[in-house]
This record gives structure tokens, sequence and C-alpha cells, in this order.
């Protein structure tokens, strides 16, 4: 079995979030904070990336709403929304979006590669930025 090639959606601003394809699938996520995106597909080592995340067992649209309950309207679900609130206050004007929906894979692997994913992503960030992204704490 070949590994699906890691590849990211273009940034979106956060409040455009469920118009990126493939969002009620599990997957891999990033979020970044830019003034304007940089055109063309998301990079993952990218220096303004603040939360590398992932979900397994829901769809992405769903941990971004649990995200956004938690950054936004400080409620509990998502501790990086909390971590993000705590540092940001809870502002997101300047928040981006990046998908990576994991599709394909039975469920049981599927799981275990998206978990790899993320932990390989926030490795190679802190490898090329000297620490983790600010909101990824775990």
């Amino acid at each position: 079995m070949q590994d699906p090639e890691i590849i990211f959606s273009h940034w979106t601003r956060w409040i455009e979030r469920t118009s990126l394809k493939g969002i009620r699938s599990p997957g891999v996520y990033l979020l970044a904070h830019f003034d304007v995106a940089p055109a063309g597909r998301a990079n993952p080592r990218a220096e303004q990336i603040v939360y590398i995340g992932e979900t397994c067992n829901n769809s992405l649209m769903r941990r971004w709403r649990q995200f956004n309950r938690s950054a936004f309207e400080g409620k509990f679900g998502h501790s990086g929304g909390r971590t993000y609130r705590q540092v940001f206050g809870g502002q997101g004007d300047s928040l981006y979006v990046a998908a990576f929906p994991v599709e394909g894979l039975d469920e049981e692997i599927r799981s275990l590669f998206i978990r790899y994913v993320e932990r390989k992503l926030i490795w190679e960030f802190a490898r090329k930025w000297s620490a983790a992204p600010r909101c990824n704490r775990k």
C-alpha cells in the first residue's frame, strides 16, 4: 500500500471555511494568521502557522465547529481552541485554514495515518522554526 500524498488545500479565511472541499471527511488541518494569504496550496511549514490539528473520528467541519466554540465563545471542546483564545484573545479576523481531507483508506488505517501526518508536520515545523506552532501544546 502506498501512502496518500499529503496535499493541502489553498488557504481560506476562517469565516469561509465551509467552502473547502472534502470537509465532511476526517483529516489534518492548518491554522495560520495572514494579512493576505499566499496563493496556491498551503505550505505546512509556513512561519505564520499557529496550529496543526487532526480529527480521526469526526469530520473536519465538525472539528472546526468545536474549535470555533472554544476559540471564539470560550466553551470547552477543543484544547487548541482554548489555547488560541488565551494566546490571541479570541480574535480571528486574520485567521485562515487549510485542509488535507483523508479519504479512501480503511477506517483503522486512516486514523493511524492521520495521527502520523499531524505529528510529522508538527515535528517538521518545530525543526524549521525551533518551536511548535504557538497553539500546539500537546
